[in-house]
């Protein structure tokens, strides 16, 4: 897998949940990033675009850049992709396509990473999205799952990258 271009999940992935869920985060008193999170993101930024992709419905893509902006993150964004502005989730082929029509790589070269086993690993493999399941709590899958990729740190994220073959290289 060469990636060429990562897609983060917001909630549970970068920032915690731990708000009122009828507020959008960036209205939330204390919005917290994940631990470790910041210096995995501002790695990873370093070394490829990153672009945000979430499935959040009560914020609007205005609001999710000003949370991020608040958190520290903004500035290693690309792009945000989100539910409000798209009318489609990860699940959705319309997400994916909407996400490809901006990001001109096939994508294969692409890797989409978050927490959500189904929204954010399965749905996107479903349409061609190469995909990482981060598990801070090192569950096991359902059964019946397809073998996935799991992180229990986004700062394991760098390395397993930097350890990718470049583009081109047929060496497994």
């Amino acid at each position: 897998m060469t990636c060429l271009h990562l897609f983060l999940d917001w909630g549970g992935t970068l920032m915690a949940e731990d708000g009122p869920a009828e507020l959008p985060m960036v209205d939330w008193p204390h919005p917290r990033v994940l631990p470790g999170t910041l210096e995995a993101v501002a790695e990873l930024a370093a070394q490829r675009p990153l672009s945000l992709c979430t499935n959040a419905s009560v914020s609007t893509r205005p609001q999710i850049e000003q949370a991020l902006a608040r958190a520290g993150l903004g500035r290693f964004f690309s792009h945000v992709f989100c539910f409000s502005e798209l009318g489609a989730r990860k699940d959705s082929p319309a997400f994916w396509d909407a996400v490809f029509a901006r990001v001109a790589l096939p994508r294969e070269q692409t890797l989409m990473v978050g927490d959500s086993l189904a929204q954010d690993v399965l749905a996107p493999q479903r349409f061609g999205v190469p995909a990482i399941w981060f598990n801070p709590q090192g569950l096991a899958p359902p059964p019946g799952t397809p073998p996935v990729r799991m992180l229990r740190s986004l700062g394991e994220l760098p390395a397993l990258l930097a350890s990718e073959p470049p583009p081109g290289d047929r060496r497994k």
